[in-house]
């Protein structure tokens, strides 16, 4: 059996999980009915050409985490449209060090400290990594949605079959 998937879209309204909890009473509505709920980040990979914006996407991205509370899944898409995928892995697997020396090259001397917050908020705690989906291929979409699948733990909870067999005779 196929699962079956509900999307609510919240494009651009992060108000929603961070001044208001509409987004979190929705959620929790949803549990009380006891569909299991997985929240999937959306990253636009377009804008994954550099540390500040990488940055600033895992921080909302870490945002929605904390305040849904739910399991999260985090995308980066449109990666269909990306020219230079070597641009993009960078921030898919990154190294702290490099991110905290660009980081430091692009803003001014009196947000060192700073950097190296941030830095070590994406880096130690490793909650927020992003999932790759190119829309042509379609083993990255079958990925995104296994990764869904395994985030609300569907099937988990369907009986085990067991096959018996008859022990060979010697």
């Amino acid at each position: 059996m196929m699962p079956t998937y509900s999307l609510h879209d919240a494009i651009c309204q992060i108000e929603l999980f961070s001044h208001v909890p509409v987004l979190k009473n929705f959620v929790r509505h949803l549990q009380r009915k006891n569909f299991n709920v997985c929240a999937v980040y959306l990253l636009d990979s377009q804008f994954m050409t550099d540390v500040t914006k990488f940055i600033s996407g895992c921080t909302a991205s870490l945002s929605a985490m904390v305040q849904l509370e739910l399991p999260h899944v985090n995308i980066l898409s449109k990666m269909d449209l990306v020219t230079n995928k070597r641009d993009i892995e960078d921030y898919l697997n990154p190294e702290p060090q490099a991110l905290l020396a660009e980081l430091n090259q692009r803003m001014a001397p009196q947000f060192e400290k700073l950097n190296k917050t941030l830095i070590e908020l994406v880096d130690q705690y490793s909650m927020v990594s992003f999932l790759p989906l190119d829309l042509r291929k379609e083993s990255s979409i079958q990925y995104i949605l296994a990764q869904i699948d395994n985030s609300i733990q569907y099937g988990e909870d369907a009986d085990v079959k067991v096959k018996d067999f008859d022990p060979e005779d010697d």
